[in-house]
């Protein structure tokens, strides 16, 4: 009997050594749902009192299906804290140390761990815009990943973090109105942080009306270039016509248009028509309107198409 008793005191003892007061021996986060601050990369999962917070560069969390592998680098951060009263994001996320809660535990995964994040879809055809996709979802698992708090030491083989979701950016939300740089043959159309951009052949733009037979020409990737882009913050028509090379916003996607195929893909229709003056009934202008009909635009892994899609009108002021 003295002998059992013996060891369950040495037991509490070695648990409770650390501080004094209080120390983890594992984690506890029943839910896998993952939020991150609006501000900064910190990735977290919080159950009340307890935080486990992953900051890895986000170019690690693609809207690419498939799973990649990140190793912890000793500029990152894995840390779990355990406070002396309930979390929030305005704790977590805030620019300005909170007073309250206070951290009364901490430990701090060491360099050298691997992040595995499993990317698949959450497909939405209601409101998943052009993809039929609403966001994406990262499932990240951590393995073979050491915490440290002084000299204790907690070792995972492997350890679910959660899920972290991610919207679908492609919306393909333009207006019918194209603009041109001066400065190139650039034509653009934009909205917010999307962009179409389509560098074509000038013959397709003659200002003489079609009458009903529109010129046609193929999509290439040399020669009538359609892409679309995604950026990380609102983008203007300066990114595009600046005869100096625009290091802002960042582009975070992009989908190029598939090379056409005479007859029966990637064709591009341009009709123009001729504008008059509704007064002096004088010529003043063109509107050239471009049509794409069976295109298809390509990512990565992932593709939407169009059977037809009226991009606008381009306006020239004769």
């Amino acid at each position: 009997m003295r002998r059992i008793i013996g060891f369950i005191c040495l037991a509490l003892f070695m648990l409770g050594c650390d501080d004094g007061d209080f120390s983890v021996t594992t984690f506890n986060f029943p839910s896998l749902n993952l939020n991150r601050c609006s501000d900064n990369s910190f990735i977290y999962n919080v159950n009340q009192n307890e935080v486990l917070l992953l900051d890895i560069p986000l170019n690690n969390f693609v809207n690419i299906e498939g799973t990649r592998f990140y190793v912890l680098t000793p500029s990152d951060k894995l840390v779990y804290r355990l406070y002396n009263g309930a979390v929030n994001n305005a704790v977590l996320c805030s620019d300005f140390p909170i007073a309250t809660p206070q951290v009364i535990d901490e430990w701090t995964a060491l360099a050298g761990a691997t992040i595995e994040i499993t990317t698949y879809a959450n497909v939405d055809s209601e409101n998943g815009g052009v993809l039929g996709i609403s966001g994406y979802t990262h499932h990240i698992v951590l393995k073979d990943v050491i915490f440290k708090k002084g000299s204790s030491q907690m070792v995972y083989e492997e350890y679910v973090f959660g899920n972290y979701t991610t919207p679908n950016l492609v919306k393909f939300n333009f207006t019918d109105v194209i603009q041109s740089c001066t400065t190139n043959d650039l034509l653009y159309k934009l909205d917010l942080r999307e962009a179409l951009v389509m560098n074509l052949e000038q013959d397709l733009f003659q200002n003489t009306p079609t009458n009903g037979i529109p010129r046609t020409a193929l999509i290439n990737s040399i020669t009538n270039p359609i892409i679309y882009k995604v950026f990380d913050n609102n983008v203007t028509g300066t990114y595009f016509c600046s005869t100096i090379p625009q290091t802002a916003p960042n582009v975070v996607e992009e989908w190029y248009a598939q090379n056409g195929v005479e007859g029966e893909s990637g064709i591009i229709e341009v009709e123009t028509e001729a504008v008059y003056d509704e007064i002096t009934e004088d010529l003043v202008g063109y509107i050239h309107h471009i049509t794409l009909k069976n295109i298809t635009f390509n990512s990565v892994n992932t593709s939407f198409m169009f059977t037809q899609y009226y991009v606008g009108g381009y306006g020239v002021e004769l």
